[in-house]
């Protein structure tokens, strides 16, 4: 991760979403094609949700630079595992953040299975495409177990998007 990239995750670590979103908008107006700063940008754009009033929602107009980061990212990124990962997952809790529901609830899917057939080795991409079937209950177990190890090495780091992932997709119970 860039110098600055850093910094700008360190900030969501300490809350300061403002100084976040407007470092990330221009650290990515100069790195566009770097995953590592889409990825998290588009990370912060869908996370905050949660945790931001609505005034600052409307006003950097999230919803719209989200379903553009999407379109950037799908442009400059597609044939990346993580990429359609992270967006197929993203999109699959909140399909209607990008518009009809049905459409990018079906699109999520893909992006998941797209992830699958460019990274057939990762097991942290077939859990969470498992996870939604309710017929193969022995191998998403498996698959949780298999993803552990490589969850919390990948996601060790600070930042919303790392904290996020360890969480959700650590799924082996205690």
């Amino acid at each position: 991760m860039n110098s600055e990239l850093n910094r700008i995750v360190e900030l969501e670590e300490k809350k300061e979403f403002d100084l976040a979103f407007k470092s990330y908008e221009n650290l990515y107006a100069t790195n566009s094609d770097d995953f590592d700063v889409w990825k998290h940008f588009y990370f912060f754009l869908w996370i905050i949700i949660e945790d931001m009033p609505n005034e600052f929602i409307e006003k950097i107009n999230r919803e719209n630079r989200l379903q553009k980061m999407f379109v950037e990212g799908k442009a400059n990124f597609d044939g990346n595992a993580e990429f359609n990962f992270i967006v197929g997952y993203t999109m699959s809790i909140f399909p209607y953040e990008f518009g009809n529901y049905e459409v990018y609830e079906k699109l999520s899917k893909e992006l998941i299975t797209n992830a699958i057939n460019i990274d057939s080795e990762n097991p942290i991409y077939k859990m969470a495409y498992f996870g939604d079937l309710q017929d193969k209950p022995s191998e998403y177990e498996e698959l949780k177990l298999k993803s552990l190890a490589i969850i919390l090495k990948k996601y060790n780091g600070i930042g919303l998007l790392n904290k996020y992932f360890r969480q959700v997709l650590n799924r082996v119970k205690k």
